[in-house]
């Protein structure tokens, strides 16, 4: 027959209480990284939100609409027509939501803002802007010396195709991109 001794019943009970510690430790940490992560989830959303809502004003759109209709044949006509130094307040619309994409371009590379979300809410929008803003963007990086100009914007384009290339969605818009042409 086995004696029991204090000292067996003492390191049973050291051993029981070390796992029970290593259990509740365990399940302490996935409870913080599950609370870290709805908290990392809702700031997302937040942010998100606090963007489309700066987005989804009247005078945003109407600059959005106004920016989408300009017309020109060559970058020359372009700056004639629309440029910066002749025309500040058109830079002032064009710039203001480039910079939003851009901006959003940014949060997204970097993880702070989740590409699906993001695709949900403003996919053609993005995607418009770039296929009218794209190649004057591009050349103003020559022009100006200024190679990561709007880049995040350029990014986030790219990204909004993807995610329509993988969903099977066309990735470019219809000839009456910008315009609407009559049935008649």
């Amino acid at each position: 027959m086995v004696e029991i001794t204090y000292q067996m019943v003492l390191s049973t009970v050291q051993t029981f209480s070390l796992m029970i510690g290593v259990i509740y430790y365990i399940f302490s940490m996935r409870n913080s990284q599950r609370t870290q992560q709805i908290a990392l989830e809702t700031r997302q959303a937040q942010l998100l939100m606090q963007i489309y809502q700066r987005m989804n004003t009247p005078e945003l759109w109407s600059d959005y609409a106004e920016i989408l209709s300009y017309e020109w044949d060559s970058y020359e006509d372009f700056e004639l027509k629309y440029g910066s130094g002749d025309h500040p307040d058109l830079f002032g619309k064009r710039a203001s939501i480039w910079r939003i994409f851009d901006g959003v371009g940014l949060l997204v590379k970097e993880g702070l803002l989740d590409v699906v979300k993001v695709y949900e809410l403003m996919d053609a929008s993005v995607i418009w802007q770039w296929m009218k803003w794209g190649p004057i963007i591009k050349e103003q990086r020559i022009r100006y010396g200024f190679p990561d100009l709007n880049i995040w914007f350029e990014y986030l384009a790219d990204e909004m195709y993807r995610i329509r290339r993988q969903r099977g969605v066309t990735a470019e818009p219809s000839e009456t991109f910008g315009h609407y042409i009559s049935d008649e």
